[in-house]
């Protein structure tokens, strides 16, 4: 089982949050927008991309704000092991262009008041969790490890 990176961002924009809405299995549920990175991608070229693709907005990373992974049954292909690098970003674009792909399990995006982060249901819950600490420009804060059985 090799790990895959994922570059995730926080976008804050107005005291609203950018959000992915998703649905799976399990219902609905908010994610921090962003994805895979590519072989040869630098993971802030990897948020750029990815903000791009998945909501339209044109972003630059400010600072890596955490570290999370986690590891879970992958269900297709065995065990999946992630690790999210979390970025603290400026939002560059201001109205949006047209997403061009969205995740398999993304509905949309959201603004979502800051507010309401901790009664809100963002997956994971250690990112949801710890959101607030990651707003800060503080320094990185490793978030934990996680494992599924």
């Amino acid at each position: 089982m090799s790990a895959r990176n994922s570059a995730k961002a926080i976008v804050i924009y107005k005291d609203q949050i950018l959000l992915n809405r998703c649905i799976s299995r399990f219902g609905e549920y908010y994610a921090l927008p962003g994805g895979g990175q590519l072989k040869g991608e630098l993971l802030t070229e990897t948020i750029r991309r990815e903000l791009l693709e998945e909501t339209g907005y044109t972003v630059s990373p400010i600072r890596l704000s955490g570290i999370y992974e986690r590891i879970t049954d992958g269900r297709e292909d065995g065990m999946c092991h992630k690790i999210y690098f979390i970025f603290l970003c400026k939002l560059e674009n201001v109205p949006c262009k047209v997403p061009t792909e969205r995740d398999r399990f993304q509905l949309g995006m959201e603004w979502i008041d800051v507010n309401r982060i901790r009664t809100s249901n963002l997956f994971p819950r250690a990112i949801r969790d710890n959101i607030h600490c990651m707003m800060g420009y503080g320094e990185t804060i490793f978030i934990g490890s996680e494992r599924d059985r």
